[in-house]
């Protein structure tokens, strides 16, 4: 039992080593198989791929030249490309190059999808039909211009002949005329001599005469300048008369009543007063107007008879300097018997705007009693505004000559205040009238005098004796309201 269970295990073995011989054997044979139809695969592929590639390439190349024969079209950009890069294809690239070449016949203003050879030979025939055209009209014109120019030259060969006609004709009269020049040349030559000398005489007694002018123009000119100098003095003199007649005190308090708050002064009817004129009032005993000190302010509410009127006070006097009978009135702008004249410039500026406030200075002045006579326009023209009446010429400050209608107007303002200064009108600036007419909450006041060097001229003043009373009312001595403190004569 043991042997034929060994034989059996044996043959079992044998059978399978011979299977897994036989299964080794196919095993090599299926991957040599493999290995081989993998391969063939692989360069299959490849073939294939390269057959693709050739069929793409064909197929744009053909696109290509079917543009080029006007069968679709190719864009400005594409043209351009052509010639530029190597496709590999020797032939193909020559084709681009002179398709390239070719299609540079066509103009700019044949659009780049109408460029092929189709369309090239119908644009190069009608190109040389108009050529041809433009040579024959050139040949006409040329032909035109050739017969002209024979027609030119035949006129001008006609001129030649008559200006060498003309030229001979002009040598035989130059001729002619050279030697009557050469007579008349003596004939001169002679009579230069004589009227050399009778230049020189006549220069001699010339020179004579000049000497003799120019001493009389000499003295004429040195009267003239004392002339001038008399007539400045008299201008300068008649304008400091004007003015001292001008600056004056025109009245005095008569009576003053209730308590001081009322006064009369002896001015009426008479002398052409009118209620609402403002007075200043100074100490009786001064006696220089420009030094003295306005101690009240004072305006007239009542006319009362020829020489007499009635005043309210506007500004009361400081205790120590109150109002009483003989003190001195003064206005600048009124005068007895007539109204004080004022001429405004038109370039009258209060404030840094830009407007004229010459409308503005011409009510202050009316409001003061005195009368505006012009204001004068920006042509500097003062025909029959300047007269015997007129006290002040008022300007404004000098504008910068930023530009020519800056220049014409100072051109115009300096003959203004050379008209006014000839006539004996004083020329003040608007700031000063400003210090004569003030406008302060409404209230008008004017500065007494025109405070020239009247700090050389200091008023000496005490406190104790004079004119100075020593009972004053109760009213003096408690309440300061409403005082008067400045050299203002204010309006109510």
């Amino acid at each position: 039992m043991a042997a034929r269970d060994d034989s059996v295990i044996r043959g079992s073995l044998i059978a399978c080593l011979i299977f897994l011989v036989l299964s080794l054997a196919l095993n090599f044979f299926l991957y040599q198989w493999g290995s081989t139809e993998s391969t063939t695969a692989v360069s299959v592929k490849e073939q294939s791929d390269r057959k693709d590639t050739d069929l793409r390439t064909k197929t744009s190349q053909l696109s290509l030249l079917k543009s080029m024969l006007g069968v679709g079209g190719l864009s400005q950009a594409q043209i351009d490309q052509l010639g530029s890069s190597s496709s590999g294809d020797p032939d193909m690239d020559l084709i681009e190059k002179q398709y390239k070449q070719d299609m540079a016949y066509f103009g700019q203003e044949v659009e780049a999808a109408n460029q092929n050879y189709p369309r090239l030979p119908d644009f190069l025939v009608t190109a040389i039909r108009d050529r041809n055209k433009q040579y024959g009209v050139a040949r006409q014109e040329a032909t035109t211009i050739r017969i002209e120019k024979v027609a030119e030259v035949d006129s001008a060969m006609k001129a030649k002949d008559q200006a060498e006609q003309d030229r001979d004709k002009a040598d035989k009269l130059l001729q002619e005329q050279t030697s009557l020049y050469a007579e008349d040349r003596d004939k001169m030559k002679k009579t230069g001599e004589e009227n050399k000398d009778t230049l020189l005489k006549t220069s001699q007694k010339l020179d004579e005469t000049s000497r003799k002018l120019q001493i009389e123009m000499a003295s004429f000119q040195k009267r003239e300048d004392q002339l001038l100098s008399t007539i400045n003095t008299q201008l300068i003199e008649l304008t400091k008369l004007r003015s001292d007649n001008f600056e004056t005190t025109q009245g005095l308090i008569s009576y003053v009543v209730r308590d001081g708050n009322v006064v009369n002064i002896n001015l009426g009817s008479s002398e052409a007063l009118r209620p609402g004129v403002t007075f200043g009032v100074i100490d009786g005993e001064e006696t220089r107007l420009q030094d003295a000190k306005v101690k009240a302010t004072i305006q007239v509410t009542k006319i009362l008879g020829p020489h007499r009127a009635e005043a309210r006070v506007v500004a009361r006097p400081e205790f120590k300097y109150p109002i009483i009978a003989g003190d001195k009135i003064y206005s600048p702008f009124w005068s007895p018997g007539r109204r004080v004249k004022i001429a405004l410039a038109w370039n009258i500026h209060l404030d840094d705007d830009a407007q004229s406030d010459t409308e503005a200075i011409a009510s202050m002045v009316s409001a003061a009693g005195a009368e505006v006579a012009a204001t004068i326009q920006s042509d500097g023209s003062t025909d029959g505004i300047f007269d015997s009446s007129v006290r002040f010429l008022v300007v404004g400050d000098a504008p910068e000559a930023r530009d020519a209608a800056d220049e014409r107007d100072l051109i115009a303002l300096g003959k203004l205040k050379t008209t006014a200064k000839e006539l004996g009108v004083t020329v003040i600036p608007a700031w000063k009238l400003q210090a004569y007419l003030r406008t302060i909450d409404d209230s008008l006041t004017t500065p007494l005098g025109s405070a020239v060097r009247g700090s050389d001229f200091q008023p000496e003043r005490s406190d104790a004796g004079g004119r100075i009373p020593n009972n004053l009312p109760s009213i003096f001595k408690i309440d300061d309201t409403g005082v008067q403190t400045t050299n203002e004569i204010l309006a109510p």
